[in-house]
């Protein structure tokens, strides 16, 4: 820091600009000096100088306002995401970092080191992230699926939320805070990377977005408030969950005034709950008396489903958990 606070870049440029203008009044003065006694020197030093103010007016109310308006709105256009240069960005982040994507590839096996060292970095300097990431069981994650089949999207959504589930369980609770993922039930309105007041979207096409074309745009500009404020609206919307409500759903389970908590993994289907009861929690959901209590939210019991239905939701339960996973999985159903 310099003077009364004062950045020591900030005082060492404006030494150049004070400079150069000294030099430049040096210059005219040495140059006017030797010719004041010419005839008409006087008149013609009041044209010049009426000229040039007339010129700065120009520039300072017309051209200088239209320079900063397509500065703002510059967009650079991109063949595909460059994932390097987007960690070579969080790595000299100071402020803010958004991802919204359906599945981010710095999650994936080439990237992942790379990106959460740079993470950690940035996290150590004070920068804040909000990662907003697809649901692999939802419907717009299936839509997803099939338009870059035969990419596996659904492993690739579900590989993404364990690496964060992982990432986040190894930092400290102070960095947590800072390290924020929502899972949406909702697929992204586009492809959305923003760094400081750098941002890159694209829109979703029959191929991955890192391979399509990319806009590069100023967060503060007109382009880059719109797609910043779509982000802000869902970040903030319903039918986001963090990590931890994505995996588990807290229940009570009452048999004959005797209960027992369990948390257990679960799968929305057109609007229903169904949990996973094996192995832990087998014993107390067949029972014919029991009861079901999710705190704030009422008392229900465990409905089984029809054939049809079942296959369905197992088919959810795998695109969430991975296949194999041998699960039992029954209706919350109104007491």
């Amino acid at each position: 820091m310099g003077v009364r606070g004062w950045p020591r870049s900030r005082i060492w440029l404006s030494a150049v600009y004070a400079g150069i203008g000294v030099a430049l009044l040096t210059g005219a003065f040495l140059l006017l000096y030797p010719i004041r006694n010419t005839e008409g020197f006087g008149t013609e030093l009041r044209l010049a100088i009426g000229s040039n103010l007339l010129d700065i007016v120009l520039v300072v109310i017309v051209l200088q306002p239209l320079v900063v308006y397509f500065s703002r709105n510059a967009v650079r256009w991109r063949n595909s995401l460059d994932y390097g240069d987007v960690i070579r960005r969080i790595n000299r982040a100071t402020e803010q970092v958004d991802v919204w994507k359906h599945w981010t590839g710095l999650l994936e096996n080439q990237f992942e080191p790379r990106f959460t060292a740079a993470v950690r970095g940035a996290l150590d300097r004070g920068v804040r992230f909000r990662i907003m990431l697809t649901d692999p069981s939802c419907p717009d994650a299936a839509d997803r699926a099939r338009q870059v089949a035969p990419l596996d999207a659904l492993a690739l959504m579900r590989q993404n939320v364990e690496r964060l589930d992982a990432f986040l369980s190894g930092l400290p609770p102070l960095r947590r805070e800072q390290f924020q993922v929502r899972v949406s039930s909702v697929g992204p309105a586009h492809a959305l990377y923003r760094v400081d007041d750098w941002m890159s979207y694209g829109l979703f096409r029959n191929r991955r977005v890192s391979e399509s074309s990319q806009r590069e745009v100023p967060v503060r500009g007109d382009i880059g408030e719109l797609a910043l404020e779509a982000f802000d609206a869902r970040w903030n919307g319903t039918g986001l969950t963090g990590i931890a409500g994505h995996y588990r759903m807290p229940l009570r389970f009452t048999i004959d005034d005797k209960s027992s908590d369990h948390e257990l993994h679960y799968v929305v289907h057109e609007g229903e709950r169904w949990v996973d009861v094996n192995p832990g929690a087998l014993t107390y959901a067949f029972h014919p008396s029991h009861e079901v209590e999710m705190p704030g939210d009422g008392r229900y019991v465990l409905a089984e489903p029809d054939a049809e239905t079942r296959e369905r939701v197992l088919a959810l339960y795998a695109a969430k958990y991975g296949p194999g996973r041998g699960a039992v999985l029954l209706r919350l159903s109104a007491a």
